[in-house]
């Protein structure tokens, strides 16, 4: 059985903003908690079917999770697997342009791989919301800055 967490927030600052962010394999550890660095190992950066290992550091532990980019709508959609030892997630990324701003909302739909994740994974639930609510907080206050001084990155690093 599978745990599903929503979570959506409101950014300041207009799609392409925050989608300059979201393809710039360099900036994901600025938001993403415990993530260390992202490599793109097949494929076209962020272009459906590509592939992408993230390197994490979690309390003195490294691990290595594969994202595999499954369906892409510019400026709109993201859906990929993200898969490791211990569960596998089907990760949906929505943007919406909402009067100047941009509402974000991610799914996150895991299963646990080994027996004692799978009973483990709906006691984690709110501990996956608090984490998502807060990677999503500081990609809002990273695309609102860089928004504000017009810096963006160069996608696709």
């Amino acid at each position: 059985m599978g745990v599903t967490v929503d979570v959506t927030i409101r950014m300041e600052c207009p799609v392409e903003a925050v989608m300059a962010i979201l393809l710039d394999a360099d900036s994901a550890p600025l938001w993403t908690t415990d993530l260390e660095r992202m490599e793109v190992v097949r494929g076209t950066p962020f272009g459906a079917g590509s592939k992408a290992h993230m390197h994490y550091l979690q309390q003195g532990r490294r691990y290595v999770m594969e994202d595999e980019l499954l369906e892409v709508v510019p400026n709109r959609y993201f859906k990929s697997h993200v898969s490791g030892e211990a569960l596998s997630a089907i990760v949906e990324t929505s943007l919406t342009p909402v009067e100047g701003a941009t509402e974000v909302a991610i799914r996150w739909t895991g299963t646990g791989g080994p027996f004692v994740m799978r009973l483990l994974l709906p006691l984690l639930r709110r501990s996956i919301k608090k984490q998502a609510l807060a990677d999503l907080r500081k990609l809002k206050a990273l695309a609102e800055s860089r928004h504000a001084g017009g810096s963006t990155p160069s996608a696709g690093r």
